[in-house]
């Protein structure tokens, strides 16, 4: 409802300067404006920047921390998450979209394991628990690591742990999730949109801050949709312990298993790829993810493999749209005529960067799931079942990310970076000169009906 209500009243003020030559925005009033007769520059800050910060700290729902972790460290991880969702909040999304899909994938995994006495069905709150490093096997012989849902998944079925006994309920009852905070947040975000609607319906400029914040707001909303079944801020793991010891069990798995482990002892069955932490930065040189082996935590960063569905379709048409909301700023007055230049620019460059990325993720995507072979094969062998042999299926795990996608993402990357710099800076300097009625409050009395 929010999205299209917004999609009206951008419709609208857009006619209306095209219409109007854009009169009303004539006039640049320069420097620190007071809000004694309106508001003020002040307010228009304190506005754009609260609402960030809540869009952008409330809104994450980070991995489970390692055990005995600082909390410094646990604050400047979720620190540097916020600088992140600020520079790139559609990818932020990206991930929270791929959690999402993964912990359905669970809940489709769980259905052939037999459902002991007294346990419940594994649900999506479940899939998220497990993934995000909930569960954590504490094996006689070895050192505690945690374990995703594939991970545990093979586990019971085998076997070598019982099948958690703990509920849906007793799941979300881990989650710190602050009711004050998200209702907070939720009302100035509400607030916020509704100022926006109300300035855009009467007619009178909105600043480039505030489109911005605008985006933030969206991809907040979305984000608390994706993760609402993801607990938030768990500290205290679910820990199982194993009835066999971890050589043994790595034994009975066969040739699998034979090969070193980066991550876990159970990198056979899942290996938590691709990272940027525990693979990317170091090819890159820069400072790695947790160190200790085993993992002590499971990384917030893994690359979602999310697939062709419509969780990927709709992410596609957002990010687009969250792309091109930059466009609605097109003809806005800017100080000088090279920030406007510049910004048409940068909406630009962040649009086909966005686009690129799509098309890449997407084709490669499809070699990772598999999906061109069976396709293939169904068109020119008329393979119902559409398999692929084992040698392509390794094929394909040694190359999640090949050469190509590097040589074409990284100057692409390297374009959206500076891109995306330029438009959180321009927001605030902007502010240094801004339309005379940018600083006229809506008139919420004539929303009142009058007879």
């Amino acid at each position: 409802m929010a999205y299209s209500v917004c999609f009206l009243a951008f419709t609208q003020l857009s006619a209306v300067e095209a219409a109007d030559g854009n009169d009303s925005w004539s006039g640049l009033r320069d420097g620190w404006v007071s809000q004694p007769d309106g508001r003020g520059t002040f307010d228009i800050l304190w506005s754009c920047i609260f609402t960030i910060f809540l869009c952008t700290w409330v809104s994450l729902h980070l991995n489970v921390p390692a055990t005995h972790e600082r909390y410094r460290h646990q604050f400047s991880r979720k620190l540097r998450w916020m600088l992140q969702a600020i520079m790139a909040p559609e990818f932020v999304l990206v991930f929270a979209t791929g959690q999402k899909v993964e912990a359905n994938r669970s809940v489709e995994d769980f259905k052939d394991l037999a459902l002991p006495p007294g346990c419940k069905r594994w649900t999506v709150r479940h899939g998220f628990y497990a993934n995000m490093g909930g569960f954590v096997l504490q094996p006689s012989d070895w050192v505690a690591f945690p374990i995703n849902s594939k991970q545990l998944h093979w586990l019971i079925k085998r076997g070598y742990v019982d099948y958690p006994t703990l509920s849906a309920k007793e799941v979300w009852d881990k989650s710190k999730a602050d009711g004050f905070q998200k209702s907070l947040t939720c009302l100035q975000t509400g607030w916020f949109i509704v100022q926006i609607v109300g300035r855009a319906i009467q007619h009178l400029p909105i600043t480039t801050l505030e489109i911005t914040t605008l985006s933030f707001v969206l991809c907040t909303l979305v984000m608390f949709t994706q993760w609402a079944n993801k607990p938030l801020d768990v500290e205290s793991p679910t820990v199982l312990t194993p009835n066999k010891r971890i050589a043994q069990i790595l034994l009975e798995a066969g040739i699998a298993a034979n090969r070193p482990y980066k991550q876990t002892p159970l990198d056979f069955i899942d290996d938590q790829s691709p990272s940027w932490l525990t693979e990317v930065q170091p090819h890159l040189r820069f400072r790695t993810g947790p160190k200790l082996r085993p993992l002590p935590r499971l990384t917030n960063d893994r690359f979602p493999v999310i697939g062709a569905g419509p969780d990927a379709v709709f992410l596609f048409l957002f990010t687009m749209a969250y792309c091109g909301l930059h466009f609605v700023a097109w003809d806005f007055s800017f100080p000088t005529p090279l920030e406007r230049d510049l910004w048409r620019a940068a909406s630009i460059a962040i649009g086909a960067s966005a686009f690129i990325f799509w098309v890449c993720e997407t084709y490669q995507d499809g070699h990772r799931l598999g999906r061109w072979e069976r396709w293939y094969a169904k068109i020119v062998y008329g393979n119902k079942d559409g398999r692929i042999n084992t040698m392509e299926k390794e094929r394909r795990n040694r190359r999640f990310i090949p050469v190509w996608e590097v040589i074409v993402m990284t100057p692409v990357t390297m374009i959206y970076t500076i891109a995306r710099t330029y438009i959180v800076i321009e927001v605030f300097l902007s502010q240094r000169a801004l339309p005379v009625r940018a600083f006229d409050t809506v008139q919420w009395s004539e929303f009142i009906p009058h007879f």
